[in-house]
């Protein structure tokens, strides 16, 4: 008999675990907004995660995703540092996509909801905003007193999740991290614009670039094909000339962001004067929390473990959750054990996920102080982040024994 799930949000995370959950079980997910628009931005998804979606049935050709096969470091005068061929497929069996935020959202939620792949299709319920919960009787309360039961609930709700404070039994803050990030979107015909800066949008091959300095970066990769460019330029707080806050959808001016990086190369200065707009969004740490779980409720994604931007796997952690809840519950009925699977999930997926919290604040050191060299080695972390294999092979390397 297939488990009841309630999914808190229709991001990233609670459409990945929709996805994986559909096969085997009724899967319905609540999302307060009326889901009319996305963040425009673009995200990482590296091998690790690509390969699980890839098994899913993830369709690349409408994903329309370049996927890395260089990586460039330069100055921030444009001097090169670093460039090395990439080879993802390769060396770690799957690819790195460079995905529109967008169109990776519109494909999970085909994936969760399509009656062409495995399993009952999930229901998406939105403007339901959850208020309250029952860990223990897994009962959700919405905003308008309708009061749903549902054998297990996954709280996919983000950085300011409601079921982590209940989980937690008080509120769990992301700390400001000291460091804000300006993003943008560039069209093809405003880049071209910029000739020095056009390779940074070149497909032949597709790279991501970085310039670096001592205690800020610029970050550059072609999405949507190539017909954009993505920004993201990370600056102190104390650097700011506005002020930032904890929202994707926070403007930014444009007219500040370059001031903040005055003394980088001009033709960079220059392509981020055509930018059409930009946001500016405060970077947030977390520790990681004593646990994910608590009755009949767990966390995942950014709710269980937020992280720092720069290893760019903030969406590909939710994902390894989203398979392991797959793994864990594939053959689970209402009669079984709910919380001890919880805490199964949680023993498989936390202390991977709470090292790449880790990485990324390590990651967030930049260069020395006085020079553009790395602090922390941009590939260092490269191996343990796409090198995993899935939570079976986790779980057998580390002792963990998965139900039958």
């Amino acid at each position: 008999m297939p488990l009841e799930i309630i999914i808190i949000g229709a991001g990233i995370a609670g459409l990945a675990a929709a996805r994986a959950l559909r096969e085997q079980h009724n899967v319905t997910v609540l999302e307060q907004s009326r889901m009319k628009s996305e963040i425009g931005a673009a995200i990482h998804l590296g091998p690790n995660a690509s390969k699980i979606a890839l098994q899913w049935g993830l369709d690349l050709a409408a994903l329309n995703s370049p996927e890395v096969q260089s990586y460039v470091e330069k100055s921030a005068k444009g001097d090169t540092l670093i460039a090395v061929p990439s080879d993802p497929r390769k060396g770690f069996g799957a690819p790195w996509l460079l995905n529109h935020r967008v169109d990776l959202h519109n494909e999970l939620r085909r994936m969760a909801t399509t009656p062409d792949l495995p399993g009952k299709p999930a229901v998406i319920q939105t403007a339901a905003k959850a208020v309250s919960f029952d860990c223990e009787a897994g009962e959700v309360t919405l905003a308008d007193g309708q009061v749903l039961k549902a054998d297990i609930i996954i709280g996919a709700d983000g950085i300011h999740s409601i079921l982590r404070t209940e989980i937690l039994g008080a509120k769990r803050i992301a700390q400001p991290s000291g460091h804000s990030a300006y993003r943008c979107l560039i069209p093809r015909e405003s880049v071209e614009k910029v000739p020095a800066m056009a390779s940074l949008l070149s497909l032949n091959p597709p790279t991501l670039t970085t310039f670096v300095a001592s205690d800020r970066r610029v970050v550059a990769y072609p999405c949507r094909g190539g017909s954009l460019l993505n920004i993201v330029a990370i600056v102190p707080d104390e650097k700011l000339n506005e002020d930032s806050v904890e929202s994707w959808n926070a403007e930014g001016s444009i007219d500040e962001m370059i001031e903040a990086f005055k003394d980088f190369q001009p033709e960079l200065l220059d392509l981020l004067r055509t930018a059409p707009s930009c946001g500016l969004w405060q970077l947030r740490d977390q520790d990681p929390l004593k646990t994910w779980t608590r009755g009949r409720a767990i966390l995942i994604g950014d709710a269980a473990h937020a992280m720092l931007p720069h290893q760019g796997q903030g969406g590909g952690q939710s994902v390894e959750d989203a398979e392991a809840l797959q793994v864990v519950l594939v053959s689970a009925g209402p009669e079984d054990d709910i919380p001890s699977l919880l805490e199964l999930v949680q023993k498989v997926r936390y202390d991977r996920a709470s090292k790449i919290q880790g990485y990324s604040r390590e990651k967030a050191m930049g260069p020395r102080p006085g020079t553009e060299e790395m602090g922390v080695n941009a590939h260092q972390f490269v191996p343990y982040n796409f090198g995993y294999q899935g939570a079976v092979k986790w779980a057998e390397a580390n002792g963990i024994l998965l139900k039958a």
